[in-house]
């Protein structure tokens, strides 16, 4: 009799245990019966105290539409989100957000004409959403200016704008060493390295900046610092696509290492791409490099975590976005959308030695997305800013601590306004 008492307990609690469990998965379900434990604390954004970071070349240049700014210029792939608005907080803060929980650290935008600028400070904008949800969140920004057309003049000028107006505004622009840093995109010797030295010395008299210029001056001298680091640009292509840049990018490397030993660059800053294909865009050249689907990207990887680890400080990755040239990272209209965003996520905790923030299921991509769908309903104005915001704050806050189904379940509310 005591046996069957006990029985007849241990299953009335085990019924118990099991419809808790029921009434909670409505809500919070991973789809398998099993229900999910909720993080509490702010993973994604969080301030790490690592010298290894990893940065994005980001186009600020598009309009929305097929037929918007740039986009009409030709692309390759289409953008899963659709051909988006680089001035929109949306965008924003789907790119921030993904880039983010990959384990990105930050942003170097493009920037050329006034219409980058104004998505530049927009950006910024943006980055203010987030913090208002996680004061903490980390994740920085640098110009990287294109130097096309550029003269003494109008580079002086974009300096001054750099420190007088965007610097002093936000806690997010990038530093090293207590330095703002300044990437330059070169492009056919419009201005000289010694050209942006001395005008970076003049504007900035109290702090000169780390500048950090595409391809290496062979003729740096040691100790002077004309730029501080140099990086690689993406380069190798033919009629195939088989020439991708490697005996480049292996003399890149191994000048760049002696640089550092020699002491004529502080840090070595690295770089990967995915490929390149300008063949659908309305300046292109026929160029092209073949993807090789993903390997040409972890080939590029390969030489950062095995042949130089521990060698290379800084790793940007080229592009998150440019679709015009077909080197972006950023999720795509295919088979396998976050293809590119899995395999930097892998590449990044193993280079930095810590642990990935995706999940198995991969819900903190598509959070991401969803978030982005919510956002731009919201801005849009086809869901009221008061009632929806809000939510959508809730479902960026639980994006930051990787709950990632739970995530894409709040955004999914406000897209279907339940």
């Amino acid at each position: 009799m005591l046996f069957k008492k006990s029985v007849y307990l241990f299953t009335i609690m085990i019924t118990l245990i099991g419809c808790k469990g029921e009434s909670r998965s409505s809500d919070n379900d991973s789809g398998n019966g099993l229900v999910n434990v909720l993080g509490n604390t702010f993973e994604v954004g969080q301030p790490r105290d690592l010298n290894k970071k990893v940065f994005i070349h980001y186009l600020s240049w598009f309009g929305e539409g097929e037929d918007g700014r740039h986009w009409s210029d030709g692309v390759i792939n289409e953008p899963l989100i659709g051909y988006y608005n680089s001035q929109s907080w949306a965008t924003h803060l789907y790119h921030i957000l993904l880039s983010s929980a990959v384990g990105i650290d930050g942003a170097m935008i493009n920037v050329r004409t006034d219409y980058d600028l104004d998505s530049f400070d927009s950006f910024v904008d943006s980055l203010e959403r987030i913090n208002e949800i996680y004061p903490d969140f980390t994740y920085h920004v640098s110009i990287s200016y294109d130097d096309q057309d550029t003269t003494i003049s109008t580079a002086t000028a974009d300096f001054t704008y750099l420190k007088d107006e965007i610097i002093p505004n936000t806690e997010h622009y990038l530093y090293k060493d207590e330095k703002p840093v300044v990437f330059i995109w070169e492009y056919d010797d419009f201005l000289t390295s010694q050209e942006y030295r001395d005008i970076a010395n003049t504007v900035f008299t109290d702090t000169p900046p780390i500048l950090i210029k595409t391809e290496i001056d062979v003729a740096s001298e040691a100790g002077d610092f004309v730029m501080n680091s140099f990086y690689p640009w993406l380069q190798g292509w033919n009629d195939d696509g088989s020439i991708w840049g490697e005996e480049y990018i292996n003399w890149f490397y191994r000048t760049i290492v002696d640089f550092k030993e020699n002491n004529k660059v502080e840090f070595i800053t690295g770089a990967v791409w995915p490929g390149f294909d300008d063949r659908d865009a309305s300046w292109g050249q026929d160029r092209w490099i073949d993807r090789q689907d993903g390997n040409l990207y972890e080939t590029l990887w390969e030489l950062i975590n095995d042949t130089y680890k521990n060698e290379v400080d800084w790793v940007i990755l080229e592009t998150w976005n440019d679709f015009n040239e077909g080197s972006e990272i950023e999720p795509t209209k295919s088979t396998d959308s976050y293809q590119y965003v899995e395999l930097t996520a892998k590449n990044i905790a193993a280079y930095k030695g810590i642990a990935t923030l995706i999940d198995e299921e991969q819900w903190m991509f598509s959070a991401a997305t969803n978030i982005y769908k919510a956002a731009n309903l919201i801005e849009n104005g086809d869901r009221e800013y008061e009632i929806y915001y809000p939510q959508l704050q809730q479902a960026i806050e639980q994006y930051l601590k990787t709950n990632g189904q739970e995530s894409y379940d709040l955004a999914d509310k406000i897209i279907n306004d339940l």
